[in-house]
């Protein structure tokens, strides 16, 4: 057996330990959930140049690897941050909630997250999900004072209102059937509310094609986009901007090139029915470069005018993958 292969088995071997052990793990309580200890370590966006800063469009304000002795911490696929930049929310493709406060350094960089609470994802009944068909959450939005929550494997979309939000118990929205039809892995990975009010949703890779599914709603009623697919990277996640359009981040992995990540932008001009999608790039993150599984996207106002851009990988519940919670500036756009 040739090196690779040894090397490619064992490491599918410890993913798969990982996440038993993460399955295994019984959930807290609903409501507040449970006190997280989170260790947090500073990551240079180049380790052969620890220096650098600039990343395309991106200024990188540093980044963190977050760690616990809890086991439940890991596969955090979707984030949402406040606009003042201190609150964050995340959940996990293990059907875990993430509530922490984001701790900043004195020149505005990542220096770590305290106060975190985790809990279980509730379904409409209020019970704690149960499997990893109905655990999948994959992505994460804000919508009046609440969030939205999409799900893969059982293709769902629920809405968590406020007050409780993530705590409590969700309302399910309806999903059009060409996302529902999804296959089990490649459902809706990305969801965001556009300043308009309405939802976008974007499939991870709905068809196996060049292109991949969407949809433009309120919930109840929607309208059919599309998405170009570039090489071997897909969609992941999505926040809105104020002024109109978003951003989307992308990933990739190949054996060859590695984990990979991709940030563009699609103009409010682009987001109508029938549309196929193509987005502006911004930046794009491979190695050497510090990267990982990226599947979390969220915007805040930066201090100095423009955004701040944060990106939370998902580390699959394995040993040989990081949770990496990485800040960018973005100047104020347009940008083409």
């Amino acid at each position: 057996m040739k090196a690779w292969i040894r090397l490619a088995l064992a490491a599918l071997l410890m993913a798969a330990w990982g996440l038993a052990c993460a399955a295994g793990t019984p959930p807290p309580p609903p409501g507040e959930g449970r006190s997280l200890l989170i260790r947090s370590e500073t990551v240079a966006l180049d380790p052969a140049k620890p220096s650098r800063d600039r990343l395309g469009a991106l200024r990188y304000l540093g980044g963190l690897e977050l760690r616990s002795p809890d086991p439940a911490l890991g596969g955090l696929s979707g984030l949402w941050v406040s606009p003042d930049g201190r609150d964050l929310r995340a959940v996990s493709d293990q059907g875990w909630w993430l509530r922490a406060k984001v701790v900043y350094g004195p020149g505005g960089g990542l220096a770590g997250l305290e106060a975190a609470r985790l809990g279980p994802l509730l379904d409409p009944a209020a019970r704690p999900l149960q499997g990893k068909r109905n655990r999948d959450a994959e992505g994460l939005a804000a919508q009046d004072g609440g969030f939205l929550v999409s799900f893969e494997r059982n293709h769902r979309l629920w809405r968590y209102p406020a007050p409780e939000g993530l705590a409590g118990r969700p309302r399910p929205l309806s999903l059009p059937p060409w996302l529902a039809a999804s296959p089990k892995n490649s459902g809706v990975e990305a969801v965001t509310a556009l300043a308009d009010g309405r939802l976008v949703l974007l499939a991870e890779d709905a068809t196996g094609g060049p292109l991949t599914l969407g949809a433009l709603g309120d919930g109840a009623r929607w309208q059919k986009i599309s998405y170009r697919l570039h090489a071997d990277f897909k969609p992941t996640a999505l926040a809105a901007l104020p002024q109109g359009g978003c951003l989307v981040l992308e990933r990739a992995y190949s054996p060859v090139l590695g984990a990979r990540a991709r940030l563009g932008w699609l103009p409010p001009e682009q987001l109508r029915p029938g549309a196929e999608l193509a987005p502006v790039i911004l930046a794009e993150l491979s190695p050497p470069l510090t990267t990982d599984n990226f599947e979390g996207l969220a915007l805040a106002p930066a201090p100095e005018g423009g955004w701040r851009v944060f990106m939370l990988s998902d580390d699959n519940y394995s040993p040989l993958q990081r949770t990496l919670l990485l800040l960018f500036h973005l100047p104020a756009g347009p940008w083409r």
